[in-house]
């Protein structure tokens, strides 16, 4: 039974769990420590039930909103997406809400306006600016933050995924196929992400023995409107496979590819990394290096939550900056051999 039930009181919950109303109380606000099996009991009842306190009135007798803010610099982006999914599941598991902002470059400007009406207790930030421009963001605030989906140098609140390694994983895919040219379509180089796609590309072609000059790089940013010109680029010095940085700019590829009458894969193999719908509907489907997007989203609330409520990180949740590893290499048809 999932619909609101006003009738339901705090007294039903806790008569279904065996827990006295107190503990039940501490548990739907996200108070005091509480075990981890009991908490999710207490919130399984509750939702069976249809219990749903009043989040208005608690939120005037407590002058807390129980909401997070995640601002990102592309909703349309698969990666940031799928992070959303997790950090809403995330928050909502304990009882904080998720409001998401779309950041065109005003980050400070957003967090400062909706902070300054007091609806928001911590801000999950991920953000295509410069560190130093990052930094200032985060500095226009005192609330607690999470940086997502890249490391700002002495920011130990970051969580984001080992993308060089991704690379490398599908550098390496390309390699052992026989492929010996292969280009980088590049994300925005001097930005972390950027520069870690573009390393791990590179060190996959230096252990081959292979070219990785910087010839072999094309810069498109995140943006499918700069592809084109740099699928053209690459198509000029004669690569057999491109890597593209990102599932956004490797489907833009397949597509430029088809334009100019090149086949994909017997005449140009792609590969990318992260694995979504994008993935599956274009053709032909693109062989990729899975990433625990959702995931990231997930620890990113998680830690956030924690930094709000004032509890310690536990073995499963490690202090400091946070790199997380790539899933598997997902083998379709954008690859193949030569």
């Amino acid at each position: 039974m999932n619909n609101k039930n006003s009738s339901v009181t705090l007294r039903d919950v806790a008569a279904a769990t065996g827990v006295d109303v107190s503990t039940i109380s501490r548990v739907l606000q996200n108070k005091g420590r509480v075990s981890e099996e009991t908490r999710t009991r207490i919130l399984e009842t509750a939702e069976r039930l249809g219990y749903h306190g009043n989040p208005v009135a608690r939120a005037l007798k407590t002058a807390k909103s129980s909401t997070v803010l995640m601002v990102v610099p592309q909703i349309e982006n698969p990666i940031f997406a799928s992070a959303i999914i997790g950090a809403e599941i995330e928050a909502r598991s304990r009882g904080f809400a998720l409001l998401v902002s779309y950041d065109k470059g005003d980050g400070r400007e957003i967090i400062s306006d909706i902070s300054r009406s007091s609806i928001i207790e911590g801000v999950i930030i991920a953000s295509f600016d410069d560190d130093n421009r990052l930094r200032q963001v985060l500095n226009s605030t005192d609330l607690p933050h999470v940086v997502l989906n890249r490391h700002l140098p002495g920011d130990e609140n970051c969580v984001a995924i080992d993308t060089r390694r991704a690379a490398r994983m599908g550098v390496e895919h390309l390699i052992a196929m026989g492929h010996r040219r292969i280009g980088h379509l590049a994300g925005r180089l001097g930005r972390f992400n950027g520069d870690m796609r573009r390393r791990g590309w590179e060190e996959a072609m230096a252990a081959a023995g292979l070219d990785h000059g910087d010839h072999l790089i094309a810069q498109a940013g995140y943006s499918p409107d700069a592809v084109p010109a740099a699928v053209d680029k690459l198509l000029a010095i004669g690569v057999t496979a491109i890597h593209a940085a990102t599932l956004l700019t490797a489907a833009a590829t397949i597509a430029r590819l088809h334009e100019r009458d090149v086949r994909v894969p017997e005449e140009v193999s792609v590969i990318t990394m992260h694995d979504d719908l994008l993935a599956r509907v274009v053709y032909p489907q693109v062989t990729t290096v899975a990433l625990p997007s959702q995931e990231m989203g997930r620890v990113a609330a998680r830690r956030l939550i924690d930094l709000i409520q004032g509890v310690e990180p536990n073995g499963t949740q490690p202090a400091g900056s946070l790199l997380l590893p790539p899933d598997e290499l997902i083998i379709r048809a954008s690859v193949a051999a030569l």
